[in-house]
């Protein structure tokens, strides 16, 4: 079948069905990492005032039973009720091929809401027990992909993370990027960068920037993470540790002084020369990104636009020319 083709449409009924015949247990379908399987506080109030608005999808076994294939928060909240009573479920013929039930899946799935990277990594390890990968690749259109077999592969690379990692995936504090450099750290590491990300709730920029520099700064010096982590509290015990924001902050800059000494150098330097400069109020000397150069940035600022036009004939020959008009007019 090719990524263009319409997913099937499996023959599926449904039945009001006792929540006993249905198996929670079986993990044959699960998409979600272990801890994640109960309901929260707001699924379990919304089915205890208006029941499940969205049928579980579950497959008719052989041997008798249902084996739930998606929807078991939902049978677990239902539960929780005082008179459950039987539970309405989109019933699959146990027969149902591989593609159409993994299809079927993946769209019940997806009514929940987008599914985390961990979710779908899980949902094509599981289809790939069954199906081949030409089969699985259309499955990554609903997803939002394309249908290309290195998206299965990244997907799957996730699963090899430490826990600590997988879970922030899951939750979204670890950015899909992050945890693609993380994969070559040993999983002690690992785990110590997922800690940091969760305690200082870094995020974008700042999540990319302490994971490079302390790729860098453990592969330069031979350390672990931990140990990175000790250096740095024995250099700046007086730091105060209970305001994150402000230790996030001092980690990073002392990630960054130590990744970039010359750059640290450069930053003193240029301190010194633009305080022997002695420059007025309103004036400000600056440098170029990471010092990638010598130049000087000279910016000044008018109250408005007629107190710079007192100046500019000034300011343009002095630019122009490099020297001021009284330099060769002594009457000014």
């Amino acid at each position: 079948m090719s990524s263009s083709e319409p997913m099937p449409v499996a023959d599926c009924q449904s039945l009001h069905l006792d929540p006993a015949a249905l198996n929670l247990e079986d993990m044959t379908f699960n998409l979600r990492p272990s801890g994640h399987a109960e309901p929260d506080a707001n699924l379990i109030e919304s089915v205890r005032q208006f029941g499940i608005l969205c049928p579980p999808l579950v497959q008719e076994q052989p041997a008798g039973g249902f084996l739930v294939v998606s929807g078991k928060k939902r049978i677990r909240a239902a539960r929780r009720r005082p008179a459950t009573g039987k539970i309405i479920c989109l019933v699959a013929p146990h027969d149902i091929p591989a593609f159409s039930l993994f299809s079927l899946l993946l769209h019940h799935a997806l009514l929940g809401g987008q599914l985390s990277v961990i979710e779908q990594a899980n949902f094509f390890r599981k289809a790939l027990n069954r199906l081949p990968m030409a089969r699985a690749l259309p499955l990554l259109i609903p997803l939002g992909h394309k249908a290309q077999k290195y998206k299965i592969e990244e997907l799957l690379n996730f699963l090899s993370l430490d826990p600590s990692v997988i879970t922030g995936l899951h939750r979204g504090t670890i950015q899909p990027k992050s945890a693609q450099k993380m994969r070559q750290l040993a999983p002690d590491d690992q785990q110590e960068l997922a800690r940091l990300i969760m305690e200082f709730q870094l995020g974008g920029s700042k999540q990319h920037k302490l994971i490079d520099q302390s790729i860098d700064l453990m592969m330069r010096h031979e350390r672990s993470m931990r140990e990175t982590i000790a250096h740095y509290r024995r250099e700046n015990k007086e730091r105060n540790q209970d305001n994150k924001p402000q230790e996030a902050a001092s980690f990073l800059r002392w990630l960054f002084e130590k990744c970039h000494p010359e750059s640290v150098t450069a930053e003193t330097e240029f301190k010194r020369f633009a305080a022997e400069l002695e420059v007025p109020p309103k004036i400000n000397v600056d440098h170029t990104r990471s010092f990638e150069d010598d130049t000087v940035v000279l910016s000044l600022s008018f109250a408005d636009r007629s107190s710079l036009l007192k100046v500019w004939p000034e300011i343009r020959t002095i630019m122009t020319t490099g020297t001021p008009d009284f330099a060769t007019d002594p009457q000014r």
